[in-house]
């Protein structure tokens, strides 16, 4: 079987298995729905002008809901003890990297699809249309990002003892230069005025952090499930 296979069936075996479950992404949209919520009434009527912190709040509840899609990484392979059969399948670490990473970019974007368009309701006046197809290049960078990170941490922390509180230690630190920078591109377009150069830089950093783990993964991902 070729590897672009194998990769459409770990895919496909993720997504049929959570459309069946419902474990990961109801958690996460509901843990970013309660999340927004409670910034709403925390600062929504009280900063003068909430487009300037707007993308600091998206991007922030996006970033801990992601934490728990993370922690479910590998989970239901451990759970249904099938994981050791998994791991000596004829499948290429990079391959099983690879799948886990696009499913979980897909679960940040189905959140995002709720996430997104709350936040500019609550915190901005008014959006051009345009404006949204720039969002809507964040939000694939940053899930590029969080989801390379995030699948290789999760994958070094997979027989750990207490890989729930490892994985937010490990995480949530790697991920403060992609809220950062997602948070000033989306600063950039829902502010006063859209500033194009501004968020050209921020997205060019997403990139460049995307693929340094990326490359960090293909040196390493081969031994990492191994150890």
């Amino acid at each position: 079987m070729s590897r672009v296979r194998q990769l459409r069936a770990l895919v496909r075996k993720d997504v049929l298995l959570e459309a069946h479950t419902k474990e990961t992404i109801v958690a996460m949209a509901l843990f970013a729905l309660v999340s927004m919520v409670i910034f709403q009434f925390a600062v929504g009527q009280r900063a003068g002008d909430s487009s300037l912190i707007a993308g600091g709040i998206i991007w922030a509840t996006v970033s801990l809901a992601a934490v728990l899609g993370v922690g479910r990484t590998w989970v239901p392979e451990r759970e249904q003890r099938v994981l050791d059969g998994l791991l000596t399948a004829p499948v290429a670490r990079l391959t099983m990297f690879m799948a886990r990473a696009i499913v979980l970019t897909l679960f940040l974007l189905a959140v995002e699809v709720v996430i997104v368009p709350l936040g500019i309701v609550f915190f901005t006046r008014q959006i051009a249309p345009s404006d949204l197809a720039l969002m809507a290049g964040v939000c694939v960078l940053a899930n590029l990002c969080i989801a390379v990170a995030g699948t290789l941490l999760a994958s070094m922390s997979v027989f750990s003892r207490a890989r729930e509180l490892v994985i937010p230690v490990l995480l949530l630190p790697a991920l403060v230069p992609v809220v950062i920078a997602a948070s000033g591109a989306t600063q950039a377009v829902l502010g006063p005025g859209t500033q194009l150069a501004e968020y050209l830089g921020y997205c060019r950093f997403l990139a460049v952090y995307a693929a340094v783990f990326s490359l960090v993964a293909y040196a390493t991902y081969d031994h990492v499930l191994d150890d």
